[in-house]
């Protein structure tokens, strides 16, 4: 009995792992011109400072593909074709994206899929020391709608991989629960 339900959790084990086969994703940039070029080609930009930086794994489904997403908090002082609130999350790619470093001010390039802000592998993300460098480049700009904080959206965000450990509590959950039947039916008997 015990062999079987071993050889039965192994068999399901080894089918969800070997099933979750990867993609590959190749880059490919066009040349976007002046700052002014590029402000037309995305949703918008923004000026300010980043505050933290979290990794996330992202999967489709319980089985999908798994993809790492880096995100980072952005202490908006002004934004140009697009209005922000004073703090905002940005997605941006694990393995192409910019080498943001918290504490450090930037001018960003968004755009706004599927009611996300992301930077692009392929924006011209600019690390700027002050304000008035933007607004040379684009005029006085906009300020922040309003003060929110996001931190707290960025507590459940986690780059490992978790799947493993559910199934792990689910095979011990499932054995114990056996083991707890097997044992009662035996006391009857």
């Amino acid at each position: 009995m015990k062999l079987r339900l071993l050889t039965l959790i192994f068999f399901f084990t080894t089918v969800f792992f070997v099933s979750n086969g990867q993609d590959a994703k190749a880059l490919s940039c066009a040349e976007v011109g002046s700052p002014k070029e590029a402000l037309e080609i995305y949703s918008g930009a923004v000026y300010g400072e980043v505050k933290q930086i979290k990794v996330d794994l992202k999967q489709e489904g319980f089985t999908g593909t798994k993809e790492k997403i880096r995100y980072i908090i952005v202490e908006v002082e002004r934004s140009w074709n697009i209005e922000v609130d004073s703090q905002i999350i940005v997605a941006t790619d694990y393995t192409w994206g910019f080498e943001f470093r918290e504490g450090k001010k930037y001018l960003i390039y968004v755009s706004e899929v599927d009611g996300e802000l992301s930077s692009s592998p392929c924006s011209s993300t600019i690390e700027m020391n002050n304000l008035s460098q933007a607004t040379e480049l684009f005029g006085e700009g906009v300020q922040p709608k309003q003060q929110v904080n996001l931190e707290h959206k960025m507590w459940f965000m986690f780059e490992q991989d978790i799947d493993l450990y559910i199934v792990v509590a689910i095979a011990i959950v499932l054995a114990v629960i056996i083991v707890f039947f097997v044992r009662a039916r035996k006391k009857k008997f």
